[in-house]
């Protein structure tokens, strides 16, 4: 396991979080954002983004309200979209070159929707199993998420024990089930733990066609879906192939919504070779 540094950006008085899992002495290094899901954190890209930072240097980004990035009363998309924006921006800054992406699920989702508002300047997007349309199924299971008022806990412990990925179908062992739940919490001053995710992000989501967005994206881009994920459908798939043929669709056997922890060296395989094309 790596140990990544963290880098903190300010934007409209929210505090924004990631981790840089970069070399030393590579400050030349194109970086590759990665970005998460709903309700999860930067460290979920602790087991894969090492393996990446032969090429790119990974920087993983907490997105607002979750993780180490602050709670806000904004959670438009455009609020995360311009989040987006802030760490492109710094991310050109620090390499001098454009950055790629690489989103799950509602990262990808994020990634989607600044190419409504603008064609970002990136190298590369790979968009790792975020549904083109938001089904009214997944949409109750976001919301009930939401609808759970945060509690504190009376120890680190007892959350572990009761922690959940979301899905829960998939492929993580006890063990990295138990790290990413430590770093899902914080200890506040009376030495309780609350889950650092602000269910209020998940209250107010409404459904959306990632459509138009795909038909924006003038990068090299590649869709990568879990095998046993519901995410991508036969429809899906053959939009993919009609409207947008030059777009790579890799489905990775065996894995499921949180495609990098079922089957991480088949995703990491398929990534790799995706970038090294692209960017050659």
């Amino acid at each position: 396991m790596s140990d990544p540094k963290s880098v903190y950006l300010e934007r409209e008085g929210v505090r924004l979080h990631a981790l840089d899992h970069g070399k030393a002495g590579e400050p030349g290094k194109p970086i590759l954002l990665l970005l998460h899901g709903t309700a999860a954190h930067a460290r979920w890209w602790d087991w894969v983004a090492p393996a990446l930072a032969g090429r790119f240097r990974p920087v993983a980004v907490d997105v607002r309200g979750h993780g180490d990035s602050g709670w806000a009363g904004d959670y438009s998309p455009g609020a995360f979209t311009a989040d987006l924006d802030a760490w492109i921006d710094w991310a050109r800054r620090e390499s001098g070159a454009p950055p790629a992406l690489i989103g799950h699920s509602m990262g990808g989702m994020i990634a989607l929707h600044l190419h409504e508002i603008r064609v970002p300047e990136i190298s590369a997007l790979v968009v790792v199993d975020t549904a083109l349309r938001l089904r009214e199924r997944i949409l109750e299971e976001v919301r009930r998420v939401g609808s759970r008022p945060s509690r504190p806990w009376a120890s680190l412990e007892e959350f572990v024990a009761k922690f959940r990925m979301i899905p829960s179908a998939g492929k993580a062992g006890p063990e990295r089930i138990a790290y990413l739940a430590r770093h899902s919490v914080r200890r506040l001053e009376d030495g309780t733990w609350l889950l650092k995710a602000d269910r209020n992000f998940h209250r107010d989501r409404t459904g959306f066609d990632n459509r138009p967005a795909w038909l924006r994206v003038r990068a090299p881009a590649m869709y990568v879906a879990g095998e046993l994920s519901d995410r991508l459908t036969p429809e899906d798939k053959e939009w993919f192939r009609r409207d947008l043929p030059h777009v790579r669709v890799e489905v990775i056997p065996g894995a499921h919504h949180h495609v990098f922890m079922d089957e991480p060296e088949a995703f990491l395989r398929a990534v790799r070779g995706f970038l090294d094309r692209a960017l050659s």
